[in-house]
């Protein structure tokens, strides 16, 4: 071996630019080492004209790091000269086969797909923990010192990119769960960027970040194949906690079912409040109250409307019976500069038969015109005009559905299902079943939810058998039955 096994050891992607091979056989004993440099200058002899620098130093500390791995698996089969993983030939047949597939090829791994927005960073991953960087310690407002943060610098295999992790992944990180080399499975993750436009993976680095939640993130097994996944992965309620964030998915089996019931939300001085929860018949009963109301009002508005179209319309036959023959304008007439005010005048009906009655024939005339277009243009809104009008006194009602559901795990792997979830699922009646029926939830079905949240943290239990935690869904969250 070029290398003892404690040298393999100390390898990673970040000190592995700074290793050399040395020349053997296999090259010409001038060159001396063979660095990430000579790849470079290797690969462009070979015609890989696509090939960066940047791009042959990001891949090589990343080979390097798996063929170590390799090698110290089975240090047997590196005394194999045919066979051995940590030599100068397997680096650059490994950048050659990642060359003609991503660059020649055009199949991108996922991060590369997540930083330039082709692919959601929501869908489920299999990342490898290349790195782990913490904060200093600081100072808290109060003076006291501060905990140190950890921060993940996670691999698909081909690039590498930063990772915030939330409370729980913290802790994880400082008891040694979750380490250098460990893999993680992670779905609705985001994506946090100093720029709103896409960024080539190799460019991202230092102003991209994934932003993980540990509800949502599981350990995987060391064989785990990295990247993109078909099958999400599903939380367990042991797993998790009420700071771990958004729960991606859960298996869950439907235990009780409680009635629809309803909340009313009210703006008041700039604050949101609600009034509730309500039964469907007290719903009900406030909402006819309100529709009653408002139909009432609007049938009010309708007939005060009418009475001044009919009222404008009668002043419009009297003016053009006091126009007569005598008022036949030209084209290139216009009405007199007083028409507004006349107008004006006729909003007061105590006022309006004195006006009508001293206007001269070409006044009476030009304001009969006047009246015409403008009860035209009043009936062409009058619809938008009684709209606006109820909105005021008849605001509409900005109520929002519920009911609770009880589930537990439909499975688990290890550890039994003690726990029972209270799941609120708001806007309850906009789900329907495959037949139609709003009545989706029924005890004994099997569910997949997706996007829950922890509610009512302080009420959680912990994990003895009919312990309760509480969960939210979302706007966003979505069922799928499995039974």
């Amino acid at each position: 071996m070029d290398a003892s096994l404690i040298e393999l050891t100390q390898i990673t992607p970040s000190l592995a630019p700074f290793y050399s091979f040395n020349s053997s056989s296999e090259v010409d004993k001038s060159l001396g080492t063979l660095g990430a440099a000579a790849a470079f200058d290797e690969l462009k002899r070979r015609g890989c004209s696509l090939a960066s620098k940047s791009w042959v130093d990001n891949h090589w500390s990343l080979v390097l790091w798996k063929l170590s791995g390799m090698a110290l698996l089975d240090p047997h089969q590196e005394k194999d000269q045919t066979r051995r993983k940590w030599c100068w030939s397997e680096v650059m047949r490994q950048l050659l086969y990642r060359y003609e597939r991503e660059l020649n090829q055009g199949k991108r791994p996922a991060l590369r797909m997540v930083t330039t927005q082709d692919a959601s960073a929501a869908c489920p991953m299999v990342l490898c923990i290349s790195d782990i960087f913490w904060s200093e310690r600081g100072r808290t407002a109060d003076g006291l010192a501060s905990d140190r943060v950890p921060e993940l610098e996670v691999t698909d295999g081909w690039y590498r990119l930063r990772a915030a992790v939330d409370t729980p992944m913290a802790r994880a990180v400082g008891r040694g769960v979750i380490r250098i080399g460990r893999k993680i499975g992670v779905a609705g993750a985001r994506l946090s960027s100093e720029k709103k436009e896409p960024s080539e993976v190799l460019e991202a680095y230092n102003n991209v970040k994934l932003l993980l939640s540990g509800n949502s993130s599981h350990l995987m097994p060391w064989h785990a194949k990295l990247g993109f996944q078909r099958m999400p992965f599903i939380s367990t309620l042991h797993s998790l906690t009420t700071d771990g964030g958004c729960i991606a998915v859960l298996n869950a089996l439907v235990t009780k079912v409680y009635p629809v019931a309803y909340f009313e939300f009210f703006e008041d001085g700039g604050q949101k409040r609600r009034e509730g929860p309500r039964s469907e018949a007290e719903e009900t009963k406030l909402y006819d109250k309100w529709k009653k109301g408002r139909e009432q009002e609007a049938c009010k508005l309708r007939s005060e409307l009418d009475k001044r179209f009919n009222r404008f319309e009668n002043y419009a036959d009297r003016l053009i019976s006091r126009a007569g023959t005598r008022f036949n304008p030209s084209d290139d007439e216009s009405p007199p500069a007083n028409i507004d005010e006349l107008y004006d005048l006729l909003e007061d009906p105590t006022e309006a038969s004195a006006t009508v009655a001293r206007l001269n024939p070409v006044e009476a005339g030009w304001l009969a015109r006047h009246l015409h277009a403008s009860i035209a243009k009043e009936k062409a809104k009058a619809g938008d005009d009684i709209e606006s009008d109820l909105k005021k006194c008849y605001p509409p009602r900005e109520v929002r559905s519920f009911r609770v559901v009880v589930v537990q795990d439909a499975w688990t792997r290890r550890r039994p299902a003690n726990r029972v979830a209270q799941i609120t699922v708001w806007d309850a009646l906009g789900l329907c079943s495959e037949e139609g029926s709003t009545n989706v939830f029924q005890v004994g079905q099997k569910y997949l939810i997706t996007n829950l949240i922890p509610t009512q943290q302080s009420a959680w239990m912990n994990h003895e058998p009919g312990s309760q935690i509480f969960l939210s869904t979302r706007r966003d969250s979505r069922w799928t039955r499995t039974q």
